[in-house]
């Protein structure tokens, strides 16, 4: 039976950064899955997103406010498409859904603005916190990333009938098809790697903190930053830029992401939560030991394959940047067991997940 859906892609006009690869990377893939008798129909602000031309056909919004495609344009449009479900994989849907409208599958990629509302903005706080009670309430499935985004849904949404209703689908590398540029102006092989946003939640000012202290024990590599400024950033951005020890690169494509992630001697993700944690799958698929936190949905992302450490004690993550940089042997078995878990997680698989849920929502 095919199966006509919609996808949500009003957000991915802004640059790529995880969510944005989420939800085009699976698209993607579920497009690239669609049976004979399927009839996706993407619906996107303004223009399709990059690199999504001719993939099927697409409403286009005038409007590139997401306020405005949620609340306004994309209740009435979904109505009028023909659809039998509609997949929200960057935000959820609106509270104020019209009358015929399809069922809906919502991914929600973490609850971080609920679990550890002092890491998030206060406008992400009020959107999603207005957003996500309702549809975890409407919503005939829910996607998630992780069982520690699982286990964060239930703790904070006690929604009667949710659980049987959730669904893990992993997310997956979006570097597998990427030629490496070179390397950034200034850049050695061997240095340190920290790649996400500047924002609280990834926790730069200990990070920071636990690199002057291994640089006050006897020389280590320079720690380099690829990220962009998010929110809250404060004084951590200027100690980054101010350190003679740091280089901040701000965001970087994806040729000279793969370069730095090949280049590199370690990644240092002590990052305070996340959702699921593309960077460290990407630097393990690239053969890249990693110091990541012992909370959240790193270890279970990690299997094992990368070395954890408490992400609030400076000492610890020093220690753990330590004993990978002065560890041959350590660094190598980590990389070998970073390539073998990475090679559990692909597109192609969590779209088959996806379109199942699809399916038997529609069914």
């Amino acid at each position: 039976m095919g199966v006509r859906v919609g996808i949500d892609l009003t957000a991915c006009w802004r640059p790529r950064v995880g969510m944005v690869t989420l939800s085009l990377e699976l698209s993607r893939a579920i497009l690239d899955q669609s049976q004979e008798g399927d009839a996706p129909t993407l619906f996107c602000s303004g223009e399709r997103p990059a690199g999504m031309a001719g993939a099927a056909p697409a409403v286009l919004s005038p409007h590139h406010h997401e306020l405005a495609n949620k609340l306004l344009w994309l209740p009435a449009v979904e109505c009028q498409a023909g659809l039998d479900v509609m997949f929200y994989p960057y935000w959820p849907p609106s509270p104020r859904r019209r009358h015929g409208a399809p069922p809906t599958v919502t991914y929600v990629h973490d609850v971080v603005f609920h679990s550890h509302p002092q890491e998030v903005p206060w406008q992400q706080r009020l959107y999603m916190g207005s957003l996500v009670p309702s549809s975890l309430r409407r919503s005939a499935a829910v996607l998630v990333p992780s069982e520690a985004t699982r286990r964060d849904l239930l703790d904070c949404f006690p929604v009667p009938g949710l659980e049987e209703r959730l669904h893990i689908v992993p997310q997956a590398s979006f570097l597998a098809g990427v030629a490496p540029g070179p390397l950034p102006e200034g850049l050695r092989p061997g240095f340190i790697l920290a790649v996400g946003t500047i924002d609280p939640r990834k926790n730069y000012p200990r990070l920071l903190a636990a690199h002057r202290l291994l640089r006050s024990r006897g020389e280590v590599p320079p720690l380099v930053v690829a990220g962009r400024p998010g929110w809250a950033y404060g004084t951590a951005l200027d100690d980054l830029n101010q350190d003679p020890g740091v280089h901040v690169l701000g965001h970087v494509d994806d040729a000279t992401l793969l370069a730095l992630y090949r280049e590199a001697a370690v990644l240092a993700f002590p990052s305070l939560h996340e959702g699921f944690g593309l960077p460290l799958l990407e630097a393990m698929q690239e053969g890249l030991p990693a110091v990541i936190s012992d909370v959240s949905s790193l270890p279970e992302l990690g299997g094992g394959a990368a070395l954890e450490v408490d992400p609030l004690d400076v000492e610890a993550i020093a220690e753990g940047l330590g004993r990978v940089l002065g560890d041959a042997g350590l660094a190598r078995c980590l990389a070998a067991r970073g390539r073998e878990r990475a090679g559990q997680f692909s597109w192609a698989s969590s779209a088959s997940r996806t379109l199942e849920v699809l399916r038997a929502v529609v069914a």
